[in-house]
């Protein structure tokens, strides 16, 4: 058990290097619309709330973000 702990925390060691973890944050625009009581449409990359519906591109750009529409995620921080 204590081996596998330790070789866990070596691979996330080694992805975060890897990555570079320099604070950038890559937001799914289905997962943060879900996030935040919304249902995704997909096809219109808009996000609906009970009353009104949003699109990803305006989510994204409200928090400071950079929106890709061909991956549909929103990317944010670490300039």
């Amino acid at each position: 058990m204590h081996r596998r702990h330790l070789a866990l925390g070596i691979a996330l060691a080694v992805s975060l290097a890897v990555t570079g973890c320099a604070g950038k944050v890559r937001l799914a625009s289905s997962r943060s619309c879900q996030a935040h009581g919304g249902t995704y449409d997909a096809s219109a990359h808009a996000c609906s709330f009970e009353r009104s519906s949003k699109n990803a591109s305006a989510i994204c750009q409200d928090r400071g973000g950079y929106y890709d529409p061909s991956a549909d995620y929103c990317e944010l921080g670490g300039d």
